[in-house]
């Protein structure tokens, strides 16, 4: 793998998505994984100081991931910014509130984008 991915950009009203990560080959697995899906636009941090800053400077955010390496204490800065100053973004963390498997994330997101799943992921 010479070149991992950090953002998937779709058209310019896709869904927009930040993924809050700590792994860069993990990280290109999910934006992969989301590529796959089609129609959203995903953009994913290594750090939660890099996520925060995504949050501030992306035109809008209608999806937040939060993933499996990342503490409760982390987790509740990013739902408490999240809620606060973005009410309208949902948020997904797969690990905590479903099982952390590609299958089970793109159902979340499916469900939490408002779309109709139709099925596992290949």
């Amino acid at each position: 793998m010479s070149s991992l991915l950090s953002s998937v950009v779709s058209s310019e009203d896709a869904p927009i998505m930040v993924l809050f990560g700590g792994n860069p080959y993990r990280r290109h697995e999910v934006l992969q994984l989301i590529s796959s899906l089609g129609g959203i636009s995903a953009h994913g941090a290594l750090s939660e100081e890099d996520g925060m800053r995504l949050l501030a400077t992306l035109p809008r955010v209608d999806l937040v991931l939060i993933g499996g390496r990342y503490s409760e204490a982390q987790r509740a800065r990013i739902r408490g910014h999240v809620r606060e100053h973005m009410p309208a973004t949902a948020i997904t963390e797969p690990g905590w509130h479903y099982p952390y498997d590609n299958d089970a994330i793109v159902a979340d997101v499916q469900r939490k984008l408002g779309r109709n799943s139709g099925g596992a992921h290949p």
